[in-house]
C-alpha cells in the first residue's frame, strides 16, 4: 500500500468513495496524489475499510485511500478474491476510536496461496461462473 505521486497545478478528478461507487459525479481538484486509470485503491479509513476499487480514469486519490500494488506475476483478480475472503475480518478488526481505520497489520498478514498462474485463472473463472449462476437464481426468485 502506498500513496500516489504528489502533483500540483493540474486539474483532474477527485477519485473519492462516492464517485467510485457511482453515487455522484467527480469533483475537480488542482492538486493531490496522482492515480492512473485502472489502478487499485483500497479504502483505509471509515466503516468499509478494506473495500477495493479499480479506478476508471486518471485522477487524484481520495484522502481515505491507499494505492494497492499487486506483484505482476500474480493474477490481480485472483488476489482480489483472496482479499475479499478476508473482508469480514478486516471490517470487524479496525483500529482507532473516532474514525475506524483498516488494521494494516492484519491486512499485511493475509496469506495468499500462490498456485501457478494458469490455476489462478481457472479459480477466478470458476468463481465468476458461480456468481453468475447465483445472480441468475436470484433474478428468478
Amino acid at each position: 500500500m502506498t500513496d500516489g505521486e504528489k502533483l500540483d497545478g493540474k486539474e483532474m478528478p477527485n477519485l473519492d468513495v462516492k464517485y467510485l461507487r457511482g453515487e455522484r459525479d467527480f469533483k475537480t481538484l488542482t492538486n493531490g496524489r496522482y492515480v492512473a486509470a485502472n489502478s487499485l485503491l483500497i479504502l483505509v479509513d471509515g466503516e468499509n475499510s478494506g473495500e477495493v476499487f479499480r479506478t476508471p480514469i486518471d485522477g487524484y486519490q481520495g484522502s481515505t485511500f491507499k494505492q494497492l500494488y499487486i506483484n505482476k506475476q500474480m493474477l490481480t483478480d485472483y488476489v482480489l478474491l483472496v482479499i475479499n475472503l478476508h473482508r469480514k475480518a478486516l471490517r470487524e478488526n479496525k483500529v482507532g476510536s473516532a474514525i475506524p481505520h483498516l488494521n494494516k497489520k492484519l491486512f499485511k498478514a493475509i496469506q495468499v496461496p500462490i498456485p501457478p498462474y494458469n490455476e489462478q485463472r481457472k479459480i477466478v473463472d470458476a468463481v465468476e461462473t458461480i456468481f453468475k449462476n447465483i445472480d441468475a437464481i436470484m433474478e428468478n426468485l
